[in-house]
């Protein structure tokens, strides 16, 4: 295992984001943002931003020797990094002095120092910021931390053990049946991308909560249950489009989308006096774009293979759940009704999992040949995200 994510180091320039040095700004515009504001400091953020921007879309075509899951994670890190950076240029400084870091006046921005930097650079859904999620719209906390997420981990590793089994197995075994059985292994892979998808980004997130809270008990420093709360709620509990990608689904790039996505296209539609609510709707689906653009791309540069160019399943997946949260708005406003209930979940789940089959057999052919469950090799039952290095 270590051998391949040496190797996977080595081959990293190869992929089409070339290395991490895109996200080596960070530090610094962090830094700068919590530092008593100034035209000079303003501007050297958007300078570092142009670079980091700049240093990202230098790339190469990939090898077919590139691992799809961890070569993924690189690529959507590298991208959330570029998005980041576009956060950290543009959000002000009054909308980041609040109690979770220090407290003052509106008028007299004291320097954060680096404590106030870390806490930007880690802080990706703003808990505590006035740019971020409100407390009560945020999954409960767990009571006694370290066990309930030690808990939540072993519940994790077994979906994502089961999902990557039934990936393996149905990923090999899908040719030559009956309309039927290929429908129904669709939806088996479907169903199975999802849990992955659900589990690894809740295993990654549970192992490095519990890496903080451990390093933090160790050091005797103080540590923030409600710093800390599930990145998930209950997606299976969405009844709306809407309530699923806001409140159910992780929210980590919430304020990216927001920033990269919707403000472009509000405040453009908003400058050319467009009326009504079309600049807040397609500001929606600017969001989506960005969302989707990022999974595509993400999913393309990595596999390695020609994907279905020419269809984008992974694309028009989020662009048709930004039209549906559009619709969703335009039902409340014509009926003064909520989408909700058991007509909502049928909406919903139909909406996210009928455009999710050609998406889910696209990552499928991504992932390349894999070897049936049967033989993995024995520490891959017992390792969280064994799955992600390739057999």
């Amino acid at each position: 295992m270590l051998q391949e994510l040496l190797a996977f180091a080595y081959e990293a320039p190869s992929l089409p984001i070339p290395n991490l040095c895109a996200s080596l700004v960070l530090p610094l515009q962090a830094r700068l943002l919590v530092a008593p504001p100034s035209n000079s400091n303003t501007t050297t953020r958007v300078v570092l931003l142009f670079l980091a921007i700049s240093v990202a879309a230098l790339g190469e075509t990939p090898d077919t020797r590139d691992n799809f899951i961890i070569g993924f994670t690189y690529n959507v890190f590298i991208f959330a990094s570029c998005m980041h950076s576009v956060h950290l240029t543009f959000t002000t400084r009054s909308r980041i002095d609040t109690p979770k870091i220090i407290s003052f006046s509106q008028h007299d921005h004291h320097d954060l120092g680096w404590g106030g930097a870390v806490e930007m650079l880690t802080n990706l859904r703003g808990i505590g910021m006035s740019w971020g999620i409100a407390h009560e719209k945020l999954p409960a906390v767990y009571e006694n931390f370290a066990s309930s997420l030690l808990l939540d981990i072993v519940k994790h590793h077994v979906i994502s053990l089961s999902a990557m089994a039934a990936l393996s197995r149905f990923g090999q075994h899908n040719h030559g049946k009956t309309l039927c059985e290929l429908v129904g292994c669709d939806v088996a892979i479907t169903v199975a991308m999802f849990g992955l998808a659900w589990s690894a980004i809740t295993l990654t997130y549970n192992i490095y909560s519990l890496c903080v809270y451990t390093l933090a008990k160790l050091c005797d420093l103080p540590f923030d249950n409600y710093r800390w709360p599930p990145l998930f709620g209950n997606p299976l509990a969405a009844d709306s489009i809407r309530t699923f990608w806001n409140d159910k689904w992780q929210c980590s790039f919430r304020r990216h989308f927001i920033m990269c996505g919707y403000k472009p296209v509000f405040h453009s539609l908003n400058s050319l006096c467009i009326p009504g609510d079309i600049p807040h709707y397609c500001g929606i689906i600017g969001a989506f774009t960005v969302s989707g653009l990022l999974h595509e791309y993400c999913i393309r540069c990595t596999s390695g293979k020609m994907l279905m160019y020419g269809s984008y399943p992974t694309f028009k997946f989020f662009i048709i759940s930004g039209l549906a949260i559009v619709v969703e708005n335009l039902v409340k406003e014509c009926t003064g009704r909520r989408v909700g209930g058991i007509y909502g979940r049928l909406w919903t789940w139909s909406l996210l999992f009928i455009p999710a089959l050609h998406m889910s057999r696209q990552c499928l052919l991504a992932f390349g040949p894999m070897s049936d469950f049967v033989d993995w090799e024995v520490w891959r039952w017992f390792v969280p995200l064994s799955f992600a290095i390739k057999a």
